[in-house]
């Protein structure tokens, strides 16, 4: 398998033959930019794991027009909430760049590790921190504070994504989240270019994201 699934957070407690296990009911997928995860309203069948990429989960209105949930990046499962509970999917989800998912056969995974107590309190952790996020995003953000947020929790995301694709991960036109960018290395927080992206200053970007005028 081309990737190290013992690199993966989720399975990082696994031994030598518990990850054999895994391989065994495993496969890399390579998505197109553009290609279905699955649809909603599909049955379950398989854990997606995020492992490089972008994926945006969205919903279609009485109109048809697109209503967009939630993004998805790198190191992160997708639709495991229907799963798990084994319900139809509640929303589409489909690939905003070329992505790489990890894809497991639920039945087979829920049989040989859903029992495991590591395994199971990394699957809950993993959705209390999405709770969490969902509860916060509800909160009223400057869009400083947005951009302030996601550069501490994921730096490496500026590194690999256009910057109009961040601004849509932020709800944002791509002029405030250019203008938001420039303040933070203007003031020399953090310092960007073509293909590297670092953070100076860890504390002052804490600041402006916990209490941003």
């Amino acid at each position: 398998m081309a990737y190290a699934l013992e690199s993966i957070c989720l399975f990082s407690s696994l031994n030598n033959e518990q990850l054999k296990k895994l391989r065994q009911m495993s496969s890399i997928v390579k998505f197109n930019e553009g290609n279905i995860i699955f649809y909603e309203g599909d049955s379950p069948s398989y854990l997606y794991f995020l492992l490089e990429g972008l994926v945006k989960i969205y919903k279609y209105d009485n109109k048809d027009s697109i209503t967009i949930l939630d993004y998805y990046y790198t190191q992160a499962l997708i639709g495991e909430a229907a799963v798990l509970g084994q319900i139809p999917h509640s929303a589409t989800a489909e690939c905003d760049t070329n992505s790489t998912v990890l894809v497991v056969e639920y039945k087979k995974f829920a049989k040989e590790f859903l029992h495991n107590p590591q395994i199971s309190t990394q699957i809950i952790m993993h959705l209390v921190e999405k709770i969490k996020s969902l509860q916060g995003s509800s909160l009223p953000r400057t869009s400083m504070q947005k951009v302030a947020k996601l550069v501490h929790e994921n730096s490496e995301i500026f590194k690999k994504l256009k910057k109009y694709k961040i601004a849509a991960i932020l709800n944002m036109t791509p002029e405030t989240f250019s203008r938001n960018l420039k303040t933070l290395k203007k003031e020399g927080i953090i310092s960007y270019g073509s293909g590297f992206f670092d953070i100076l200053d860890s504390d002052k970007l804490l600041r402006k994201f916990e209490n941003c005028h």
